[in-house]
């Protein structure tokens, strides 16, 4: 479950992107309606399996950038058994590692601002208490610096300022666990000079054009956005406004004119962007949604000048829309490609070149390096190149009415070469609920089920990032109510086409979509054949209370009034009632578990309680705890190991189809991760 407020660093991704905007390019503002579900040509055969190995193997490529000098190109790629970071000149092929790491995969990296090092971020067995690191790219023998040498401390990084390129903007609590303090790093030695000291309600900071920090925002016991600001390090801070509590504000970074650029819904459902000044909080409009859909997704800008270059918003699909005349003749050399999805890496100082990457639901992803010069693309890499030999199913964009009146979007993946008719379902649920969402794209585990013979559901329930603010606070104490309703009713939308076995439905899905999953164990029994739980909480009570120290200044905009305060015996009393584990008599199916033993978010004594009071009643459990992962996958092993699990069990309990084998490896893996049930402490299930 993500609470967080993330600026570089994504900390739950499978795979993420390094500084990337996916969407389809945009020139034209119109209204379009749902398209009818896309069914696949009825032949009632499948295609071949797709291996599971294809689509879960280390890529041989990926996360591709280019230095801000536009002399290097970067990209990770395995070595030692873990993905790295490797780089090499735009005209040589030959490449050097840079980050060395044999332990464990590199979660995220940048380039410095003058394009002499990569810094990465990286944590111990996903844990979570990321160190950032810096190395020189013509470094031959390993010698990578340790930034922030503290043990059990956090590290975001803020920024890394064109105008100073050997220095870091960071925030770490290193002082106080509670606090994230800013700090300014220096990427060549290691030195470190206090920025900012967080007052007690600071969630993070903003920089301006001279390395400064001036800006910050907060969010007070009520729930209110803050935003504070100072002329200079020296003086004192000053709150400039304070938002309504329905109202969320984000600040970005300042604008050549002294302003700040912040993504705010104050005055509007939904969240656009805007341009704050700083002497009287006054908010003018920089963009917003041309279709009045959806907040604003992502926005890029010139690191040099500040100038706004691209916005994003989401929809049914994505929409990339271009402020210069270059960004838009990138698009259109895009549009010519016929790419669908448009993911923008980065680019050089002078925008001559940039990484793009193009995909859809059905065509994986190849990465290019588009010329300005020549107003072309060029083949940079394709992640997984095997991916070409298969076939891949569509993905529909979805809308139906929740049985209260709210409009719901989703998408619907069909199984190829099947009718439509009396198909097997299974209900994919994301996480967060906040700072996600589901889209349109190309979906390993999506398209893993399809191929398998599944009908694949995937609902923006109540409370989804990016649909407003009306739709986020309409899931307001409904973990386990509507949120979950929302769900049956895409079950329901469904059924109604004739398309679903309403015997062979399960529900599966990680953090938020693991705490889903065991709702409908445990409160709708009579709905799911059988259940696959990744990282899910269990009890929302023993949930808060473990979050770390680093989490509680976000919990009372988030977790208090969208779920509950633990501390308010009412509260704790309704949360109680929302937990599975307290409904665990009622649970029916059989359920697969997959925990991360250092998941810091949602802990093994979630998985372990439920697993043992499942056992208990005797339902079938089937429990995987990875040792060396935390609050999701970031080793292909993990994905293959776990995606095998997952197949055999939707096999047996769907009737799907189950690939015949796996290598010694995968096996081996899946084994390793394999707990007796029987032999975990009864303390755990309290």
């Amino acid at each position: 479950m993500s609470s967080r407020s993330n600026k570089i660093r994504i900390p739950f991704a499978v795979i993420c992107a390094v500084s990337m905007l996916s969407a389809f390019s945009a020139t034209k503002v119109e209204k379009k309606r749902a398209p009818i579900v896309e069914s696949p040509a009825p032949s009632d055969s499948l295609p071949p399996l797709i291996p599971l190995e294809a689509l879960f193997e280390s890529p041989e490529i990926q996360w591709g950038g280019i230095s801000p000098d536009g002399r290097w190109l970067s990209y990770m790629k395995p070595w030692h058994g873990h993905q790295n970071v490797f780089v090499r000149q735009v005209a040589s092929g030959v490449e050097r590692v840079v980050t060395r790491d044999s332990v464990r995969s590199i979660q995220s990296y940048w380039w410095s601002a003058d394009g002499k090092r990569i810094l990465w971020i990286q944590d111990r067995a996903g844990d979570e208490n990321y160190h950032l690191y810096a190395a020189s790219i013509t470094d031959t023998l390993g010698n990578a610096l340790d930034l922030t040498p503290f043990k059990n401390v956090e590290v975001e990084v803020v920024s890394l300022p064109a105008a100073t390129p050997n220095t870091a903007i960071i925030t770490m609590n290193n002082r106080d666990p509670a606090l994230a303090d800013a700090y300014r790093v220096d990427i060549t030695t290691g030195t470190l000079d206090l920025a900012a000291i967080n007052s007690g309600t600071f969630l993070g900071y903003v920089a301006d054009r001279q390395n400064q920090v001036r800006a910050a925002y907060a969010v007070d016991s009520s729930g209110h956005y803050q935003l504070w600001a100072r002329e200079s390090e020296r003086t004192p801070w000053r709150m400039v406004k304070s938002y309504a509590v329905e109202d969320r504000m984000t600040p970005l970074r300042f604008a050549s004119d002294g302003r700040l650029y912040a993504t705010s819904n104050e005055g509007s459902d939904l969240s656009r962007l805007v341009l704050i000044d700083l002497a009287n909080g006054r908010e003018t409009v920089a963009d917003a949604d041309p279709l009045g859909e959806s907040d604003i997704d992502r926005f890029f800008f010139d690191e040099l000048t500040g100038e706004l270059l691209m916005t994003r918003y989401i929809s049914d699909t994505a929409r990339l829309y271009a402020k210069t005349p270059d960004m838009q003749a990138l698009l259109d050399a895009t549009r010519r490609a016929n790419g669908g999805v448009v993911e923008m890496g980065n680019g050089t100082n002078d925008r001559s070149r940039w990484v793009v990457t193009l995909h859809a639901p059905t065509k994986p992803a190849v990465t290019y390096l588009y010329s300005k010069e020549s107003g072309r693309l060029e083949k940079f890499y394709e992640p997984r190149p095997w991916l070409r030999a298969y076939r891949f199913a569509p993905m529909t964009p979805i809308r139906f009415v929740a049985r209260d009146g709210l409009p719901i979007t989703g998408y619907v993946t069909l199984p190829p070469g099947k009718t439509p008719r009396g198909l097997p379902l299974v209900v994919l649920v994301h996480g967060g609920p906040w700072g996600d969402r589901d889209k349109w794209e190309f979906q390993s585990d999506v398209q893993l089920l399809a191929n398998r013979g599944y009908a694949v559901l995937q609902v923006n329930y109540r409370g989804t990032t990016g649909l407003g603010k009306r739709f986020a606070r309409a899931a307001k104490k409904q973990f386990g109510r509507a949120m979950h309703t929302d769900l049956l009713d895409g079950i329901a939308y469904l059924v109604r086409q004739g398309m679903i076995d309403t015997s062979r439905v399960a529900i599966m899905g990680g953090s938020y979509g693991g705490y889903a999953t065991l709702v409908g164990l445990t409160f709708t029994p009579e709905k799911f054949a059988c259940a696959v739980d990744y990282a899910g909480t269990s009890n929302l009570v023993t949930l808060l209370e473990s979050f770390p120290p680093s989490w509680r200044p976000f919990l009372p905009r988030s977790w208090y009034p969208f779920v509950g305060d633990p501390q308010n015996p009412a509260d704790r009393a309704d949360m109680l009632a929302r937990s599975p584990l307290l409904r665990a008599d009622s649970a029916r199916a059989p359920l697969l578990i997959f925990q991360g033993a250092n998941d810091p978010r949602v802990t093994k004594a979630q998985a372990d309680q439920m697993a043992i009071a499942l056992n208990r009643r005797h339902i079938p459990v089937t429990y995987l705890l990875a040792g060396n992962e935390g609050h999701g996958f970031a080793e292909s092993e993990t994905a293959l190991a776990v995606n095998r699990a997952t197949e055999e069990f939707l096999g047996k309990c769907l009737s799907g189809r189950v690939q015949s084998s796996v290598s010694p490896r995968v096996t081996a893996a899946l084994n390793a991760m394999l707990v007796n049930v029987d032999t975990l402490p009864t303390a755990a299930a309290r």
